[in-house]
C-alpha cells in the first residue's frame, strides 16, 4: 500500500495534469510539479513517520503486554541500550534487563511531546497513574532500533540545567505540520541530547515559544 506522503504527491500531480486541458496554459502543470515535495523529501517524511509509529508499537503493544517478540522485531541485534547508569548491549540482554520493570504501574498511557526527525525518535511517556514520565530517545537503522537512551529523573520546572559538554550528541525538530496527523508530533517541538563532563546523559526538550511546562530536562 502506498504511503500516504506517496499519495499526496500523486493528487498534487494528478490536479496539475487535469487542469491542463488542450489549449490552456501548461503553467498550470509546471507550477503543481514544483510545488510537489522533492523524491528525497518524500522518502525522508515517510522514514520519520514509519519510525514515530514504530515507536508507539513498541510501548503501546511491546511494552505494555509483556510482548518480547514486538521487542526483538522493533530493535536491532546489537542494540545498545542505557537507561539511567545502566547498559546493555544486544537484544538478549536489554530484553533480560527490562522484564523486571513489567509491572502495572509501569504502563505507559500517554505520548507526549513527540520529536521525531529521520533516523531520530524522542517521546516523552506518561505512566499509569500520570505522575511519573520518562523520556526515550532512539536511533533507527532499517526500521529498528539500533540505540536507545531511557531517562526517568525529570528535572522540576526553573531548577538549574547541568551544564554540559562538547556538542549535542543528538538534535532533531519537528519539521512538518502532517506530522501532528500522522503521528501526534507537534511543530515547534525539539529534542536534544548531551553528555555532562563525566559523561552522565541530559535530555532536553522544548517548544518554540513555548511556557515555561513546556520545557522539559531529563537528567541520569
Amino acid at each position: 500500500m502506498p504511503s500516504p506522503t506517496a499519495v499526496r504527491v500523486a493528487l498534487v500531480l494528478c490536479l496539475g495534469l487535469s487542469a491542463c486541458s488542450p489549449g490552456s496554459d501548461t503553467r498550470a502543470s509546471e507550477t503543481a510539479a514544483a510545488a510537489a515535495p522533492a523524491p528525497a523529501q518524500v522518502a525522508s517524511a515517510d522514514l520519520t513517520a514509519s519510525n514515530a509509529l514504530n515507536f508507539h508499537v513498541l510501548d503501546y503493544v511491546g511494552w505494555n503486554n509483556h510482548d518480547i517478540d514486538v521487542f526483538r522485531r522493533l530493535h536491532t541485534a546489537d542494540v545498545k541500550v542505557q537507561s539511567g547508569a545502566y547498559k546493555t548491549e544486544g537484544i538478549d540482554q536489554h530484553v533480560a534487563a527490562l522484564q523486571p520493570f513489567w509491572k502495572p504501574e509501569a504502563l505507559v498511557t500517554n505520548h507526549n511531546p513527540i520529536v521525531a526527525e529521520g533516523e531520530w525518535t524522542c517521546m516523552v511517556g506518561t505512566l499509569a497513574g500520570g505522575t511519573s514520565k520518562m523520556v526515550t530517545l532512539a536511533k533507527w537503522r532499517d526500521g529498528a532500533i539500533s540505540e536507545e537512551y531511557i531517562l526517568s529523573n525529570l528535572l522540576s520546572p526553573g531548577a538549574a540545567r547541568p551544564a554540559v559538554s562538547g556538542a549535542p550528541v543528538a538534535t532533531i525538530t519537528n519539521r512538518s505540520p502532517e506530522m501532528k496527523r500522522q503521528v501526534g508530533a507537534e511543530l515547534g517541538w525539539s529534542c536534544s541530547m548531551d553528555r555532562t563532563a563525566d559523561g552522565k546523559l541530559v535530555i532536553s526538550l522544548s517548544k518554540a515559544g513555548g511556557t515555561a511546562a513546556q520545557q522539559m530536562v531529563f537528567v541520569q
